[in-house]
């Protein structure tokens, strides 16, 4: 391989190799010591089992040899790697993708999650060669998003020490020094603070010298130093809500059959990088008009629910009736539901989709105010639950005593919005009210118990009480009509606006996870641009994987007049990882 700064190679860096292991630490394969022309060679034998291969480069012959590390990360679906470049192109790559596995030099963690984030930083650039990845260089992504822009800058940046001085290296790493813990003493270590904290200094980060390689460079300080992937291929038109199996695969909902607005008739299978799986449209077993409702159950079967079916009623017309089916999938995309469906328990328009801890399968019936229950996944024992409030249900959630907790009053600006809870022996209690919240849409549980729900017309944040007592509501000027909401590892909140086109992220119960002197509900994203990347639409639904990506659905590019939704995004690294597929509250992985 080959160690870089700034596009000159680095002689006498002291280049380690290691293969990072599940929840051990990583081991070391060999180490080497670059050349006059910055070459090395390490002669290592390939770890047995799941690992990731990824090399570390400290000092060399510069001006600031003890600032300088620089890292990249091998791809693990290409085997043991032969070549690595190590330049501040592939250290920005890897301090992002593997954000939530980096502790100084190693890797560990949750081995799945581990895996894919190593897989997604070849998206952002190629280990073998220290260039631009193919994901992130051609469209959708290039120059049609931020983000190309913002990992030249940022690698510009670390040029600017590596291949600077003391003083340039000094103002790198007070500008990215955390809100919390010490200032970092070396470029990878100040890259993956500005990873783990976005929207800390971004301006200040920008201003410092940059090294005259990589050129193009962003025009102007980003709103913050989010990093993000588009996805588009897989036959997207619409897609509505996402959700992930136990290898961290990604099912798409989708509104519509390309390319009008006609039911859809596949789900999207993408692989854990957003590449399309299985041919991308995954049809058979019913699916027609899926919109919202998505769930894996413990056997990576994917439940779907179709909202809309053949009725040619727009969904908001009194004489919608909507679908009367749900489809069954197994993780190889082979229907296990028949032509038409599953129709047992008198599914009338169904949306929201959950499964709980012990197996049993939800699922809210938008148009005939019910709630359909199939015990233990099985149909034939469909039961139908009435009462408590149901009007209109959309959302579906599970907390972690197995009670199911359905949102009432979904795209009705008319009625107070409210809550059902159901227990998990099928018994309705409410409806709890809560004053002054109108269309509540997407809805998550944190660890404590506390429901998060999204009010799309009075955009607000609503936090819930497990007695369904509303403890607080919360707004933010880059949170306008609030859809979907997600809690991350670490019980931060976060929300996806509709009309707004924006991701909001919030400070949720464990204020230890959030920047000193924050509170519950402070708002952690920038204030009033939100986390954007240039390329996000109406968004409805916000879900986080195992490698601590949050992806993010396009579902809608125009609302009036009607045109789907072009794909998802990624937002690489930003939160605390949730172990998938998700059932019940949101833990951290194992």
């Amino acid at each position: 391989g080959t160690v870089v700064a700034s596009g000159t190679p680095v002689a006498a860096s002291h280049v380690t190799l290691y293969a990072g292991r599940a929840g051990a630490a990583p081991r070391r394969l060999g180490t080497a010591t670059t050349r006059a022309d910055g070459r090395f060679a390490i002669a290592y034998a390939a770890p047995a089992g799941p690992s990731v291969i990824y090399a570390v480069a400290s000092g060399g012959a510069t001006r600031t040899p003890r600032a300088l590390r620089l890292m990249a990360v091998a791809d693990p679906r290409g085997g043991a790697p032969a070549r690595l470049t190590l330049n501040e192109l592939t250290t920005v790559a890897s301090a992002y993708a593997m954000a939530r596995f980096l502790h100084g030099t190693r890797l560990t963690g949750a081995g799945v999650g581990m895996r894919n984030a190593a897989a997604t930083a070849h998206g952002l650039v190629d280990p073998a060669t220290g260039r631009i990845g193919a994901v992130l260089a051609a469209a959708p992504n290039g120059s049609a998003t931020t983000t190309l822009g913002a990992v030249r800058t940022l690698a510009a940046v670390l040029g600017g020490c590596t291949r600077g001085t003391a003083r340039s290296c000094r103002a790198l790493f007070r500008a990215s020094a955390p809100p919390r813990g010490p200032a970092p003493r070396d470029t990878l270590a100040a890259v993956h603070a500005i990873a783990l904290h976005p929207a800390n200094h971004v301006r200040r980060i920008y201003r410092l010298r940059k090294a005259a390689r990589p050129r193009p460079l962003l025009p102007h300080a980003p709103s913050s130093w989010i990093l993000s992937l588009k996805h588009t291929a897989g036959g997207f038109d619409g897609p509505g809500r996402m959700a992930f199996d136990s290898l961290g695969n990604i099912w798409v909902t989708n509104n519509f059959q390309p390319p009008g607005t006609g039911p859809g008739l596949y789900t999207v299978a993408l692989d854990p990088t957003g590449a399309p799986r299985l041919g991308g449209a995954v049809g058979g077993g019913g699916i027609m008009g899926n919109w919202w409702g998505i769930a894996v159950d413990a056997q990576d079967r994917v439940w779907l629910s179709n909202f809309t079916g053949d009725d040619p009623n727009p969904f908001n017309s009194p004489a919608f009736t909507g679908g009367d089916a749900a489809s069954l999938l197994t993780r190889d995309g082979v229907a296990l539901s028949g032509p038409g469906g599953i129709t047992a328990g008198n599914l009338q328009a169904p949306q929201g989709i959950a499964v709980d801890q012990r197996g049993n399968v939800w699922i809210a019936n938008h148009v005939g105010d019910t709630v359909t229950m199939y015990p233990g996944g099985d149909p034939a024992q469909a039961r139908v639950v009435t009462g408590g409030g149901l009007y209109k249900p959309f959302a579906v959630e599970v907390d972690g005593r197995g009670n199911v907790w359905v949102g009432n009053g979904a795209i009705d600006a008319d009625v107070k919005g409210s809550l059902t809870r159901i227990s998990p022996d099928g018994q309705a209690a409410g409806p709890f009210v809560i004053d002054r919240m109108r269309s509540p849409q997407g809805m998550a549980i944190d660890s404590g118990g506390d429901l998060w729900v999204a009010s799309l017309v009075d955009q607000t944040l609503n936090r819930i009480a497990p007695s369904g007592r509303l403890k607080a509501r919360y707004r933010a000027s880059s949170m306008v009509g609030p859809w979907g909401v997600a809690v991350d590892g670490d019980d931060n909140v976060w929300v996806a606006s509709f009309p707004g086109q924006k991701l909001t992220l919030f400070c949720g119960r464990k204020v230890a996870s959030c920047p000193p002197g924050s509170r519950t509900g402070d708002v952690l994203s920038p204030p009033f641009t939100g986390f954007t990347n240039g390329g996000l639409q109406h968004l409805t639904a916000v879900q986080i994987d195992q490698s601590g990506n949050v992806w993010v659905a396009n579902n809608w590019a125009n609302i009036v007049p009607t045109v789907g939704g072009d794909g998802v995004v990624e937002f690489i690294g930003a939160a605390a990882p949730v172990a998938t597929p998700l059932i019940g509250p949101p833990r951290a992985p194992r």
